[in-house]
């Protein structure tokens, strides 16, 4: 890498670094910064050198010209690691990120890098800020560059350079890198012990494992400007003491947005729940649209997972029929978002080809703010349904005609929670509409019972009475008793998602 070392140190203090006003103080104070076994980009960054190209050189023998010392570099063979960064601005750890990126073969254009420190680093980093006012009082120097900018620069530029991935904010690409250093995990403690903190901390044990609450970066911070340096000094070493152990990755999160796929599912058989049906461990359904319709999708965007989201459910013992009920899958953490034309529907011709008992429509994929038509959608839909009924005994003409005029003006219905879900749903009473009910003879006591509702209807319950938690039922209105033998549901009067056209995935 091509840097004017001495260029860049002269410019940044030129005008820019109080007390830093030449390099004969440059060099004084990186002595110092020597002395206390500080690594070198520690000491690019307490002379103020703004996060850039210089941190990423793997030699130091130009910075150490330009300083006039000797330095070494986060965690030098055969030396302690910077009893300042805790090592965490070894280039090695930098490496670590941006294999980890590169092994989960991410197709992002750009990046959004955080950093969480241990908390001991900026206690050290005070105990270095004190000890260098103490041992130069005429250089005062500022603020130092901050560790989180110049890991954050590190990380981003080694992406760019080696991934072509650039560093934005707002992406939707997120890459959390948290270091971890157990040696040094309870040094910010004394200032929470203190008889004048402002701040109460608490301390509980959990399955074995030690926690304290209340002491947040943001209160050791304001701890640490609270404290006088003298009250500071008698607590805590300055400079700060030698560790034996660099810190390390506690925890490195890759994470993007979630990408959203809409279509409408058809249930060509009976016995398929919408998603997985346990109760207990045991599996009730051996299929689940969930399960056909996700896992060929979770293999093309290579999610961690996906979640189902459909416009009402039915029952699994119901079929669903006609154009399919509306839906989107939720995909987490998706490493493939560039799908090519044609990939989505592949699934589509998959499916319909090995005859599967679940069939999808229109799939595609879909914006974000796409998803809310599906819950706007539930006040506002219709669904069309059809049943096998069963009186026990057959129906007069008169009756039936009766009951067909009734269903041609709508029915209104008192719907109590039905039995059947009352351990999963709160013991309601929901007014639901009827918009049309036509009942068709088929042969002795069974009927063909044709009907439009709103959503939220229980039709089950509707049928047979739910012992009398459903008014009026069809069986009220029959006068005899009635049950379902089986149900469709032929339409769910949602336009969602949108028609397909060629070209469109």
């Amino acid at each position: 890498m091509d840097i004017d070392i001495k260029e860049t140190i002269a410019s940044a203090i030129s005008g820019k670094a109080p007390g830093l006003s030449s390099l004969e103080d440059v060099t004084m104070a990186a002595a110092t910064l020597t002395m206390a076994q500080t690594c070198a980009l520690c000491i690019l960054r307490f002379l103020q050198i703004p996060a850039g190209p210089v941190y990423l050189t793997r030699s130091l023998d130009a910075i150490s010209e330009a300083l006039g010392v000797e330095l070494q570099h986060p965690n030098s063979n055969g030396l302690s690691p910077c009893p300042v960064c805790l090592g965490t601005l070894d280039m090695a750890l930098v490496d670590k990120v941006v294999g980890s990126f590169k092994e989960q073969e991410y197709d992002a254009s750009s990046a959004a890098v955080t950093v969480e420190l241990p908390k001991s680093v900026y206690v050290r980093h005070h105990s270095m800020q004190v000890h260098l006012k103490s041992a130069h009082p005429s250089l005062n120097a500022a603020t130092p560059t901050d560790l989180k900018d110049v890991i954050k620069y590190m990380v981003c530029q080694t992406l760019v350079s080696e991934h072509s991935i650039a560093s934005d904010a707002d992406s939707d690409m997120r890459i959390e890198i948290s270091f971890a250093h157990e040696e040094s995990a309870s040094e910010h403690q004394f200032l929470f012990d203190r008889e004048n903190s402002s701040v109460k901390t608490k301390t509980f044990r959990k399955r074995g494992v030690h926690y304290t609450t209340g002491d947040s970066k943001a209160a050791v911070l304001s701890e640490l400007g609270a404290c006088s340096d003298k009250d500071f000094i008698s607590c805590f070493a300055c400079p700060p003491p030698a560790i034996a152990q660099p810190a390390t990755i506690g925890s490195l999160v890759l994470k993007r947005a979630p990408i959203f796929i809409g279509g409408r599912y058809l249930k060509l058989e009976r016995n398929i729940s919408q998603t997985p049906f346990f109760v207990g461990e045991r599996r009730v359904t051996e299929l689940s649209v969930a399960d056909v319709v996700g896992e060929p999708i979770k293999a093309l965007v290579r999610c961690d997972s996906y979640n189902l989201v459909g416009s009402g459910r039915e029952d699994a013992d119901v079929r669903m029929l006609g154009d399919g009920r509306p839906f989107y899958l939720e995909c987490t953490n998706p490493r493939t978002t560039i799908i090519k034309p044609g990939q989505i529907r592949a699934i589509e011709d998959q499916l319909r080809s090995t005859k599967s008992p679940v069939q999808v429509r229109r799939l595609q994929m879909i914006r974000p703010e796409d998803t809310s038509i599906i819950r706007e959608g539930e006040e506002h839909k219709t669904k069309h349904y059809c049943a096998l009924v069963w009186f026990s005994s057959p129906l007069s003409q008169d009756k039936l005609a009766e009951i067909n005029a009734i269903g041609k003006q709508g029915v209104l219905l008192q719907q109590k929670t039905p039995i059947r879900v009352l351990h999963r749903r709160a013991p309601l009473t929901r007014e639901r509409r009827l918009l049309a009910l036509e009942l068709e003879p088929i042969e002795g006591k069974f009927y063909k019972l044709r009907l439009e509702s709103e959503a939220g209807t229980y039709i089950k319950e509707f049928v047979h009475g739910d012992l009398g938690r459903t008014v009026p039922s069809l069986a009220d209105m029959a006068g005899v008793t009635a049950d379902i033998i089986e149900l469709d549901v032929e339409n769910v009067s949602l336009d969602f998602p949108p028609a397909l056209v060629d070209g469109d995935c």
